[in-house]
């Protein structure tokens, strides 16, 4: 048999209830010019996935309990499970759009400074409307070829920190991947926010290159409800003020003019989007709402 080039690995709970099937069928259509395999963990799945897993002649797993699962950990017991030289991290929902997916992101590391490629994420279309307008408006949904280097940690320095560093530590391991030796001899932090970011931060202060490939694309999207957004927001702002100095949301004023600019973004691009009168009407309620938990919980993150 020839040398495994990658290995995709899965992080699963629950996943037969969130799209796993139909990602598993999209990753096993990719065509490429190199062998790959199949990883995965499951950490506590309750739905069918660990008797679905057992059937899958193509799949090699392991177990967890759910307590001992955490984002980077996992994810870096998937790394040492692997047989690749490359480690292809993917979520359970995070369904690739093509057959060359799993090529694209691979192609990164013919440049030997690359240690982590990851790729471009748009809504899944069954998303709500105002979900598909955060996804495409996020950093992960840019159109534009990224590659992050410090190629002179003096000029580094000099960007005005933080907000022009955050650009540089972008990395989404929805759909990513990093070369196996590096990360078994710089592993994930076992975090369960923001590992990936984590990743990122330590690579390019090792000199090494982070690519942002917007060829190889996956449908993800979480159509969170209130309290959800609320948490999640919160948890993300607490790690952006510790972990990289930027306070998201400084004063309570800020929750009230980023509601309003982001309500009139929404109300602005709904269009693209061809809704029905009643999902326009639901989406003009429903976006004050969900952009204030959302930015309340960001202001809550940098006070806490």
């Amino acid at each position: 048999m020839d040398k495994i080039s990658a290995t995709i690995f899965f992080p699963l709970l629950n996943g037969i209830s969130d799209h796993f099937e139909e990602t598993l069928n999209a990753v096993r259509k990719q065509k490429v010019g190199f062998p790959f395999e199949i990883v995965a963990i499951d950490t506590g799945s309750t739905d069918g996935t660990v008797e679905f897993l057992e059937k899958q002649s193509d799949i090699r797993f392991s177990q967890i309990p759910n307590s001992q699962f955490s984002h980077g950990g996992t994810r870096q017991k998937g790394a040492e499970m692997a047989k690749g030289e490359f480690v292809v991290f993917l979520t359970q929902d995070a369904t690739p759009t093509d057959e060359s997916w799993l090529g694209r992101v691979i192609k990164n590391f013919e440049d030997p400074e690359v240690v982590g490629v990851c790729s471009r994420v748009i809504p899944r279309k069954d998303a709500h409307i105002l979900k598909k307008i955060e996804v495409n408006n996020d950093l992960s949904g840019r159109k534009e070829r990224i590659e992050a280097q410090i190629k002179n940690k003096d000029d580094f320095e000099k960007l005005s920190f933080p907000e022009k560093r955050r650009d540089y530590y972008f990395f989404n391991d929805v759909s990513s991947a990093v070369r196996k030796d590096y990360i078994l001899r710089n592993p994930l932090p076992a975090i369960n926010f923001a590992e990936d970011v984590e990743f990122a931060k330590y690579a390019l202060a090792d000199g090494k290159k982070i690519i942002f490939e917007p060829e190889a694309v996956v449908r993800h999207s979480h159509d969170y409800k209130i309290l959800k957004t609320f948490k999640r927001n919160l948890v993300d702002s607490e790690y952006h003020k510790k972990h990289l100095g930027i306070k998201n949301v400084p004063a309570l004023k800020n929750v009230f003019q980023n509601v309003a600019m982001l309500v009139r973004r929404d109300w602005r691009e709904m269009k693209k989007y061809n809704p029905s009168f009643f999902n326009i009407l639901v989406a003009i309620l429903y976006s004050p709402l969900i952009h204030f938990a959302e930015q309340l919980g960001q202001y809550k993150g940098t006070k806490d």
